[in-house]
């Protein structure tokens, strides 16, 4: 009689994801046992980024292979997880799965993971895995999740990695508030397929979502699926006015305005422009909610299907549904 062998999945949990808050919040699943619905579950714990990429490609290379690897964290451990995959230079062999403990978690949204953390586990255990995109910068050949960004959104960043409060939307927004009334414009070059703008920036985002930041809306029309990035530039305006516009963000009806700009393109290069205020000095890149790195000039490009990822097929929202 031949035995089926039992499906194995793995839970990697990132400690620091929401000030420490996310893996406090697993503990209703962790009660559930080693075994459910069929499945063992393993669970592991990185002790830094570095043993969160050894412990990505390790379960990548095991030779009785796993089901399911589940990334308990935000979008910052998705984007770690997607690097860890790039290094190994191999087709990805174990899909990955979310259990959304960050404190933006605009990736798992994009998925369809907009139920808590039990329907997230539920979808790691019979969830369907499917190729999604990721953008890619270069140089350096890094992968991004979410959003690559310029702008006033190195101010915000600057502010809730310094802040004494832990991260929370309430800390997102106040941090984007007052960037906005301290960012003074500078002037890019913005190329894509098709066309080119010129001019001063409050800030020019480029996504592989709806939304980044815990739900600023910023790309309503995105989709993870569609083999093209998106790109938004809010032109340098009265910020008295972009102050009453700002719930427009949140909610992605800032199409609407006059000057905003919203387009979808495989490619995307941003460059500063010198001889601007501030343009002798670099433009520092925001990347999925880290701290700011790298400086213009760059190309980003959309990578079609590079991440396997597991998701409610049916959840996933379409071109015109809100998640």
């Amino acid at each position: 009689m031949t035995t089926i062998p039992m499906r194995r999945a793995r839970i990697l949990v990132n400690p620091s994801a929401r000030s420490g808050r996310g893996a406090r919040a697993l503990a209703p699943i962790l009660r559930l046992g080693e075994l459910v619905d069929g499945v063992r579950i393993e669970w592991q714990y990185s002790r830094s980024a570095a043993h969160f990429t050894e412990l990505v490609q390790m379960a990548q290379q095991e030779r009785e292979e796993l089901y399911a690897l589940g990334i308990a964290g935000g979008d910052g451990s998705v984007m770690l997880a997607a690097a860890a995959l790039s290094e190994l230079g191999t087709a990805q062999r174990v899909p990955l799965g979310i259990l959304p403990t960050g404190s933006g978690n605009d990736f798992a949204h994009a998925l369809g993971l907009n139920g808590g953390l039990s329907a997230a586990f539920q979808t790691i255990l019979h969830g369907i895995p499917r190729a999604v995109d990721l953008g890619e910068i270069t140089p350096g050949g890094q992968r991004f999740c979410c959003v690559a960004s310029v702008g006033l959104d190195e101010l915000a960043l600057r502010r809730i990695h310094s802040s004494i409060f832990p991260r929370s939307m309430a800390l997102n927004i106040y941090a984007a508030l007052r960037a906005l009334i301290d960012y003074q414009p500078r002037a890019i070059d913005v190329r894509w397929e098709g066309g080119h703008y010129s001019g001063e920036v409050m800030f020019c985002a480029v996504t592989n979502t709806r939304s980044y930041g815990g739900g600023f809306c910023v790309s309503p029309s995105a989709r993870i699926d569609d083999g093209s990035l998106n790109l938004c530039i809010v032109p340098a305006m009265p910020k008295a006015h972009l102050l009453a516009q700002f719930p427009r963000i949140l909610r992605g009806t800032h199409g609407e305005l006059p000057g905003i700009i919203l387009i979808q393109s495989p490619w995307i290069e941003l460059t500063a422009v010198p001889g601007s205020l501030g343009g002798s000095s670099p433009m520092p890149l925001c990347i999925d909610g880290e701290p700011p790195s790298g400086a213009l000039p760059i190309r980003l490009r959309c990578l079609p299907g590079a991440i396997l990822m597991i998701s409610e097929r049916a959840a996933v929202p379409g071109p015109t549904e809100v998640a």
